[in-house]
């Protein structure tokens, strides 16, 4: 197997690997906005009620969860293509154009940018609640295991889970992102180096060409001519 087929492999099994761990941050999120109610705690904070021991949260925007769905949804998309399109590649024996592969690259950067962004966001969210909660609890996992939010009408058993797995699911993925970002790149150096090569044998060609047509123009200017 040659270094394209072998790089393109690598490549196929980096997006299988990708759109799991896309799903792995999608799907923990949504059951978790689903059972807030539509609420998001990332980046809420809240108190405790001194009466009744409830949380009282204050929070926050929705926009953190459903920013980490959309860049979930948007690594779903994005790996699921691009595994195709590599399993196809892998199956024809052929490879991408050079075209091809720098829009590959400009999409995993960006993509790789974007899934940065998210982990920071969840990881940074999923810490200021845990602040709030450690209030009354003695570690962040303790309060996923009962209610305490009754008045706000949400569901807050296994909170902890499906955060951590997203949480988990998005850093993951950023590594696995990085790694496409360099593969590809990898990739148009590769390319480009063989457009190098190309152009150097085609000049060396040509001056072969040219040394030839004139030693063969000296030895007809050196032969005498017979009466």
């Amino acid at each position: 197997m040659g270094l394209g087929n072998i790089l393109l492999l690598t490549q196929a099994t980096c997006y299988t690997i990708t759109l799991i761990l896309s799903v792995c941050t999608v799907v923990p999120m949504a059951v978790h906005v689903s059972k807030f109610d539509g609420h998001c705690l990332l980046y809420t904070t809240g108190t405790f009620d001194s009466d009744d021991g409830h949380f009282i949260a204050r929070w926050a925007s929705p926009f953190y969860c459903f920013f980490t769905l959309s860049v979930g949804g948007l690594m779903v998309a994005v790996s699921l293509i691009q595994l195709v399109r590599m399993s196809i590649f892998l199956y024809m024996g052929t490879d991408s154009s050079f075209l091809s592969a720098f829009l590959d690259s400009v999409v995993s950067v960006i993509v790789m940018l974007l899934v940065f962004t998210t982990s920071v966001l969840v990881s940074d969210g999923f810490r200021a609640w845990c602040r709030a909660i450690t209030q009354r609890f003695p570690a962040c996992e303790d309060a996923s295991v009962t209610q305490i939010s009754k008045p706000d009408h949400v569901d807050t058993v296994g909170f902890y889970m499906h955060v951590g797995t997203a949480q988990f699911g998005a850093w993951s993925s950023w590594v696995c992102w990085v790694l496409q970002a360099v593969l590809c790149t990898r990739k148009l150096c590769l390319y480009h180096e063989r457009e190098n090569l190309m152009i150097s044998m085609a000049r060396e060609r040509r001056l072969l060409n040219a040394s030839h047509e004139s030693q063969a123009q000296t030895v007809d200017d050196t032969i005498p001519i017979l009466d």
